[in-house]
């Protein structure tokens, strides 16, 4: 069995004809949504101090994270750099105007991942709630960030178990 050539999207029929018109009516790009301004406050370079409250012995360290702007303003990119115990982190966010929240996904580079969504700025908190895989099992986690001034903002990570909001970790990000 030979494997089939894949028809070019430039010579497809388009779905989007209008029925006996013969005319290709193709959608137009939309504006970005005036929702991406609420992630203003993570762009840039920040300094990070973390607290792990997920170990025995609760840690403490420092981290960086840069996050930008992509796709024309439609996404931002957040990179975390965790040296100890040694992983980058990436989130990405939009808003989806389908579902009329934020979506965002999760990776890092020792391949855990998560899917999280959020309705954004709800009473001076920015929430992103999500499963995520990671160190070996299935969890869900909320991330709940507050501003503190214009060049530090807070992060509260929590372990939803049950009912509850286990508290995860908190991150302290200071622009510099």
């Amino acid at each position: 069995m030979s494997a089939q050539p894949i028809q070019s999207s430039d010579d497809a029929s388009p779905d989007s004809d209008p029925i006996g018109s013969g005319a290709v009516v193709l959608p137009s790009r939309p504006d970005i949504a005036p929702e991406m301004r609420q992630l203003d406050f993570l762009l840039g370079d920040f300094r990070i101090e973390y607290t792990n409250l997920t170990t025995e012995d609760i840690t403490t360290g420092q981290a960086t994270c840069s996050a930008r702007s992509l796709a024309d303003g439609r996404f931002l990119e957040l990179t975390q750099r965790i040296p100890v115990p040694g992983i980058v982190a990436t989130w990405l966010l939009g808003w989806s105007d389908v579902d009329k929240s934020f979506v965002s996904l999760y990776y890092d580079d020792w391949g855990h991942h998560g899917t999280f969504t959020g309705p954004g700025w709800v009473d001076g908190h920015f929430r992103l709630k999500g499963d995520s895989a990671v160190f070996g099992s299935r969890h869900v986690f909320v991330e709940d960030f507050e501003i503190v001034d214009s060049d530090h903002l807070v992060k509260h990570g929590f372990i939803v178990v049950g009912d509850d909001l286990v508290p995860g970790d908190i991150l302290h990000f200071h622009r510099i």
